[in-house]
């Protein structure tokens, strides 16, 4: 059959059946890969080893002066600001230099490997200097096939980000390098994965030449990106079974922009062939062959290149679009200039709600594309709507000077993203502008939502803050939200003074059973000590068994991995262990694993992150109770 493809395609004539030609034929026989395996489902906690828990003076208001405090810079559809997201503290270790005197691999008599801490990297990445001991490229390739890109819990995402763009001397090799490179295009990175593209020597690859081809396409360069597919395709050597058919379905993508229908559809034959499934990409190909309007099935994602074959033949809806979009092809809309507005300012919250937009980058979007609304119009809920409505709150709550306003505007922006499944994104992202609020007693109102954005954005000060002006206020007080600060910070100097506070608020039943299970498994995992009257007041309730559990197996993997300090090892079954929710949604068994892990890995301040994540939304707030 690939020969008679072989003289139709021969005479088609062009680049793109050049491609088709040599990447469908000629190409040696790819890696061989397991199928990913679908996602588990969730089920009930039935582990055979049951959990059991063991027996100064503020000054009054003042206008704000200097700059506004804008995060966002210049960030424009097509430019967006530089992906800082709030960097996570070291984890604890070492910081020897492996290459001034650090013997790697010689234990001292009578000390246990584990017992060690590990030799951190000297890159102020805050992770091991040896990443991936225990997993070859083939266990990695498996376990990656498994887990959510990027995992949408916060905490995990900035691990899992430090981790792929951390180079690490023990995992050279260039399929270790390609999978690499498609774990950052899988995650909305396409630019870091063509800046480590750049980086490779040795001469043309057809691989990598393949996975440039697609980082070119998703920055908007189609032309490149045919011109890397046909250098690609007169290549010699391998490319992946699981790119081949991508490899192909591009070169149909080309041969759509030259408006060659032929060879478009022998594309799609072709990509078939290669076991490319039902796709709208495939199917966009079939109706340009034939000049016939597509008729899409139903899929679970939308890639990239689905996306811009279909726009050949007049596009996808755009509410589909945002809603199976995968991360790579949201960011794409949400940075491109020529995203129509109606997709491109809900692309980014999109992405962003993926973690595959930075919660920098989208202020800085936010900040150039709001329109200027009346503050009074905002806070009566006039003007516009949806993420327009966002954008302008966001960009008043940054130009306000007038501290009450000021306030109220990003309690409104707040409570806003909140609605929209964006509560700790839009926390980090309006932090700088909460930072320039000075606590005082005339917005003491205020001090719980200034404690919720310290906590979300990693600014302990700020959130220490707010709880002394709401304690001197003489109202509830803050007090029982130490106790989250402890947990979160892992230079707290007084670790565990501040439990007390929550035993008159559980005495008094303003923990709900749930939220109150899972603050005992969070501190429980920390190895703190829980005070007695939490675990009562637990105990008087059913435990509960909802929530994500993995299947049989993972947990004992990750505490084999976490105990040998298996640093990516050990994160990424982390990831797996908790599901595709992350912490909020997972199952109390999976969460205290989880939490463990990471500490005993080295990660304490991960671990501790995570921990407040899966209390946080969750808290009790005083103004509700």
């Amino acid at each position: 059959m690939v020969y008679a493809h072989r003289r139709r395609l021969a005479a088609a004539g062009g680049i793109a059946v050049l491609a088709l030609l040599s990447i469908g034929a000629a190409l040696a026989p790819a890696v061989a890969q397991d199928a990913p395996a679908s996602a588990p489902a969730k089920k009930k906690a039935s582990r055979n080893d049951a959990y059991s828990p063991p027996a100064e003076q503020r000054t009054y208001l003042q206008p704000l002066d200097g700059p506004s405090g804008s995060s966002s810079g210049s960030a424009t559809w097509g430019q967006p600001n530089p992906d800082s997201a709030v960097q996570p503290d070291p984890g604890r270790g070492s910081r020897s230099d492996p290459q001034n005197g650090v013997v790697r691999g010689a234990i001292l008599p009578g000390i246990e490997k584990d017992d060690l801490a590990p030799v951190m990297s000297g890159d102020g990445s805050g992770l091991p200097y040896e990443l991936w001991g225990g997993l070859d490229v083939n266990g990695l390739e498996k376990l990656i096939s498994t887990i959510e890109i990027p995992p949408r819990s916060p905490v995990l995402h900035g691990l899992w980000k430090r981790l792929i763009t951390t180079p690490s001397p023990g995992a050279s090799s260039a399929d270790f390098a390609a999978l690499r490179l498609e774990a950052l295009y899988r995650s909305g990175m396409a630019r870091e994965a063509a800046a480590e593209i750049a980086k490779q020597t040795g001469g043309e690859n057809a691989l990598l030449l393949t996975l440039e081809a697609r980082n070119e396409l998703a920055s908007g360069h189609s032309d490149k990106a045919c011109e890397l597919i046909a250098r690609s395709a007169s290549l010699k050597g391998s490319i992946p079974a699981r790119l081949k058919g991508q490899s192909i379905l591009m070169a149909g993508y080309c041969s759509a922009v030259q408006d060659d229908k032929s060879s478009a559809g022998l594309a799609a034959d072709l990509a078939r062939e290669e076991g490319v499934e039902t796709s709208p990409g495939l199917e966009a190909l079939d109706a340009l062959a034939i000049n016939s309007k597509p008729h899409y099935s139903p899929v679970k994602q939308i890639t990239l290149l689905d996306y811009r074959i279909a726009e050949k033949v007049g596009g996808l809806p755009h509410k589909t679009v945002l809603e199976k979009g995968e991360p790579a092809l949201l960011v794409a809309l949400a940075t491109d200039h020529s995203t129509p507005v109606d997709l491109g300012l809900p692309a980014t919250e999109a992405a962003a709600r993926l973690n595959a937009l930075s919660p920098e980058a989208l202020a800085g979007i936010y900040h150039v594309n709001a329109e200027q609304v009346p503050t009074d119009d905002l806070l009566a809920g006039r003007g516009p709507q949806g993420v327009a409505r966002r954008a302008a709150l966001f960009r008043a709550a940054e130009d306000e000077r007038t501290p009450m306003r000021k306030a109220r505007l990003i309690r409104a922006f707040l409570d806003d993203t909140k609605r929209e499944g964006l509560g700790m994104i839009g926390a980090q992202m309006i932090a700088p502008a909460a930072s320039q609020l000075q606590p005082a007693p005339e917005i003491v109102w205020f001090a719980e939502t200034g404690v919720e954005i310290g906590l979300a954005s990693g600014k302990f000060g700020m959130a220490r803050d707010w709880i002394g002006v709401a304690d001197q206020g003489g109202g509830p007080g803050l007090g029982h939200w130490r106790a989250l600060i402890d947990i979160a910070d892992a230079n707290e100097p007084d670790r565990g003074k501040s439990f007390s506070v929550l035993e008159s608020y559980v005495s008094n039943g303003r923990f709900p059973a749930a939220a109150l299970y899972r603050l005992t498994t969070v501190l429980e995992a920390l190895d703190y000590l829980v005070p007695i009257p939490l675990w009562d007041a637990a105990n008087r309730s059913p435990q509960p068994t909802s929530g994500y559990l993995p299947e049989t197996g993972v947990l004992t993997e990750l505490q084999v991995a976490s105990k040998k300090q298996e640093f990516g090892h050990s994160v990424l079954l982390v990831m797996k262990a908790l599901g595709p929710n992350g912490a909020q949604d997972a199952n109390l068994i999976a969460l205290g694993d989880s939490i463990r892990a990471l500490k005993r890995a080295g990660l304490e301040a991960d671990a501790r992150r995570l921990g407040l994540e899966a209390l946080l939304p969750s808290w009790p707030h005083t103004e509700t109770n």
